[in-house]
């Protein structure tokens, strides 16, 4: 196998932004899956076993912890998780295998052969020339990476499934956000930051300024008109009843915090967390909320910023998570509408950005 370079990556991925070739690759008829059925089928894709992918941890890397609970050890989550999860299977599977849906269409007999895919002249060119035809090399009994690259896609989608009208019944929510410009590059740079990152990561910042997939336009097409209030802060809401006491609620996110800050070569923050002695429960879920957004963009190119802004100084990434939680605490209690809570985080996240991107 040719050794597959960012070039190549690249080359492949920008299917995630050619709308018409896109949707040609979507299920001609969409058949809901449930996470269970969709865990079965990207295990057959990239090699390993169903029972390994869908254990607590595994899943959790995929959708985080707090968006599932386990019963009679089988996975259960809302409706919205669910639809959210099979876009972005689908996603993924179009990426592990571009013809994967055109192939079961044809042999149910709704769709004729696909064209530009069988073994022809144009074929042997394209493995001539080297180019990458899917990314099953890299994530092929891989579970970590696949679950970054499904995170990745996850978060994304999740963001807009609250958007009104767009999670109907029977349609695939991925379906109504193909071809538009703000997912299809925040699709194609996220993935190509994480694959990136396992093949030549020296190289990829400088390649990914030189493609325009790191700059001030794209963490705008990645950051605004995001639902982080739904995405976020909602899901602790609803994660638990009662909290702990708060002595053992900081010893809970200081414990994440610290992992956090340790994968991005920070150190310890030793101050307390919260601003008051007796936090509610409102003030711990926006806390933790903040932390999910952070650990989500972490699977973006931002994560540059949020590394360059912990080498300046760990307590640069305790006051972002600070001024979060402070957004999501106001919209919890009531006092900020929803609306402006997100326009408002979307603005500390683009200004973040803008303090700490690299300058060289």
């Amino acid at each position: 196998m040719a050794e597959i370079t960012l070039k190549s990556l690249h080359a492949f991925l920008r299917l995630l932004e050619n709308a018409s070739e896109l949707k040609r690759k979507l299920p001609g008829t969409y058949n809901p899956r449930t996470v269970k059925e969709g865990l079965i089928e990207l295990s057959k894709l990239v090699g390993v076993d169903v029972a390994t992918l869908k254990e607590p941890q595994n899943l959790a890397a995929m959708i985080g912890q707090h968006r599932f609970i386990v019963v009679l050890g089988e996975p259960s989550v809302n409706d919205v998780v669910s639809k959210v999860f099979d876009s972005a299977r689908v996603l993924l599977t179009i990426l592990l295998d571009p013809t994967y849906f055109e192939r079961a269409a044809t042999a149910t007999g709704h769709l004729g052969p696909a064209p530009g895919h069988g073994p022809t002249a144009v074929g042997a060119k394209k493995e001539a020339e080297h180019v990458l035809d899917n990314i099953k090399p890299l994530l092929t009994q891989n579970i970590p990476l696949t679950a970054k690259v499904f995170r990745a896609l996850f978060e994304h989608l999740l963001c807009f499934a609250y958007v009104p009208g767009l999670l109907q019944p029977g349609v695939l929510l991925l379906s109504e956000l193909a071809g538009k410009r703000e997912h299809g590059r925040s699709f194609l740079s996220s993935v190509l930051f994480i694959l990136g990152n396992e093949i030549d990561q020296a190289n990829l910042l400088q390649f990914m300024v030189e493609q325009g997939l790191f700059s001030l336009q794209t963490f705008e097409l990645m950051l605004q008109n995001r639902d982080y209030c739904e995405a976020y802060y909602c899901f602790r809401k609803r994660e638990r009843a009662f909290i702990q006491t708060p002595d053992e609620e900081e010893t809970r996110l200081r414990a994440r915090l610290d992992n956090f800050t340790a994968q991005l070569g920070g150190k310890p923050y030793k101050a307390d967390l919260f601003d008051v002695p007796e936090p509610d429960k409102i003030k711990v879920d926006a806390y933790a909320a903040a932390l999910d957004l952070m650990e989500a963009l972490v699977l973006t190119p931002l994560s540059t910023c949020i590394q360059t802004a912990i080498a300046a100084g760990s307590l640069n990434c305790v006051r972002a998570l600070s001024s979060i939680a402070a957004h999501f605490e106001q919209f919890g209690r009531g006092t900020i509408p929803k609306d402006h809570t997100n326009k408002e985080i979307t603005d500390q996240l683009l200004a973040f950005a803008a303090q700490f991107a690299p300058a060289g």
